[in-house]
């Protein structure tokens, strides 16, 4: 029995498809197969209940899944006892975003690690917040930043409070809006079900919020705006970036502000790459231990 065939038994396990198992591991669907297969042959049993929907574990399975993370948790323990300090460690940490890089410190971040961390690489992956929790707990994802309530599940790092405003299209007659019910009326560009500014929208607004249009990402929610399908919630510092061009007007009636948190899996704390960039985002933000 071969390491990497556990690894990609678990990742199939805990994804329920070959595609989205290769993703992570950074291989191809095949590969992936090829391994379950040489899997099950020497252990003469099925492991998994292949359908259209994906792939399902047996009962077999689902014993040998308990089996297959200890092994690998154990290997990931050898490991931080080798790596004892960031010059040493080698690795890809796949990092999911939901502002722009400018808001993050993207590129002061990548100068960091390159300089303290330099076997260490960043993927970057733009996505809303609860995608990202989602993406953390199926470790497509290493960590990264969200808003909103932290999971019992997750270790979090506040680095900064972020102002949310509404930006509205230059044609908006803002004039007539004076309170929260006078934008309950108007037609909304929402963020989709996995970001907590939907929430807190329909907490001010209600539920009966006019939108026939998402997106969690704010450059695209921007140009709709800019195009007259509506509202939407954005930063303050993106707002006043697109007011200032011209492209919007700002409505400050709804403005609220919310954490920033960067997150990890509380069960991945020990890992070198993690710890490490847990190091790094502290530096980045200024942030005492």
């Amino acid at each position: 029995m071969e390491f990497y065939h556990l690894r990609s038994f678990v990742a199939v396990a805990q994804t329920g498809n070959l595609t989205k198992a290769a993703k992570r591991l950074y291989t191809t669907p095949p590969a992936i197969s090829a391994h379950i297969k040489s899997l099950e042959e020497e252990l003469a049993t099925p492991l998994f209940i292949r359908s259209s929907k994906g792939m399902s574990l047996t009962e077999k399975g689902q014993l040998l899944l308990q089996k297959a993370q200890v092994t690998l948790d154990s290997a990931v323990d050898l490991v931080n006892l080798a790596a004892d300090n960031q010059h040493e460690i080698i690795g890809t940490f796949s990092l999911g975003n939901n502002l722009s890089v400018e808001q993050i410190k993207l590129a002061e971040l990548a100068i960091n690690i390159e300089e303290n961390c330099p076997g260490i690489s960043l993927s970057i992956h733009q996505q809303s917040s609860g995608q990202i929790i989602q993406d953390i707990r199926s470790q497509q994802l290493d960590g990264g930043y969200i808003f909103g309530d932290i999971p019992d599940d997750f270790i979090a790092i506040t680095v900064q409070e972020q102002k949310i405003t509404t930006v509205a299209p230059l044609t908006f007659d803002a004039s007539k809006i004076f309170t929260a019910s006078d934008l309950s009326k108007q037609s909304w560009i929402m963020m989709g079900e996995y970001c907590p500014f939907d929430d807190l929208l329909k907490n001010k607004l209600g539920n009966n919020i006019s939108s026939v249009l998402k997106s969690s990402d704010d450059g695209t929610r921007l140009e709709l705006v800019k195009g007259n399908f509506g509202l939407s919630f954005i930063t303050l510092d993106e707002a006043r970036v697109a007011e200032k061009s011209k492209a919007v007007q700002i409505i400050s009636t709804l403005d609220f502000f919310i954490p920033l948190h960067f997150v990890i899996a509380k069960r991945r704390v020990k890992e070198p790459v993690i710890k490490a960039l847990l190091q790094e985002i502290r530096i980045l933000w200024q942030l005492n231990d």
